[in-house]
């Protein structure tokens, strides 16, 4: 069951859910707005990526500001963050998403990873940003950048992200870590 703007309330009244900070302004009717963090990693080009190995390509670090934002060029990606921190709990299944009014102009803010776990704990959530339009996009830091669907796991995650999930000690945005990425024969 996808949770409203009151369910939302009530499960973070409880605790089960922990979004830092947190105000009334966020909540949607179904939803909650996540905003942009300050920091950026840009990969930079002309690298072999091997899933093989543990270390990632090179990135740079950028550091935006309400005075310096970045320019996002046409088909350029970059990895970010939320501005907020988030705690999810194990009865909660936390989806997030881009918003439609920056989808109409290119952006998007995640390729693939949608999904943010059960025990994901304390911290911000890592986004995929990349420009598909013709236009260059300026990302400033607290801009509204995402929404999140929340909804009740029938019955409670028996695991924990923070207890197995490579990117449990992550504070901020992460390179990736490559790690068992191909099955064992």
């Amino acid at each position: 069951m996808m949770l409203s703007n009151e369910d939302i309330k009530r499960v973070v009244a409880s605790g089960e859910l922990k979004v830092t900070p947190f105000s009334d302004k966020v909540l949607r009717s179904s939803g909650i707005t996540m905003h942009l963090g300050e920091e950026l990693l840009k990969p930079r080009g002309g690298y072999v990526v091997d899933v093989t190995k543990p270390e990632p390509p090179p990135y740079d670090l950028i550091t935006i500001t309400r005075d310096k934002p970045y320019l996002l060029q046409s088909g350029e990606f970059l990895l970010g963050h939320t501005f907020e921190s988030v705690t999810v709990g194990p009865s909660l299944g936390f989806m997030i998403e881009g918003r439609s009014t920056l989808a109409r102009v290119g952006l998007t803010i995640v390729q693939t990873a949608m999904m943010v776990y059960p025990g994901h704990s304390d911290r911000p959530v890592t986004l995929e940003l990349a420009n598909h339009g013709p236009n260059p996009i300026l990302l400033y830091p607290k801009m509204k950048i995402a929404r999140v669907v929340l909804f009740e796991l029938r019955t409670p995650s028996s695991t924990r992200y923070d207890d197995s999930g490579k990117y449990r000690d992550q504070q901020s945005v992460g390179l990736p870590i490559f790690k068992n990425e191909i099955m064992d024969d």
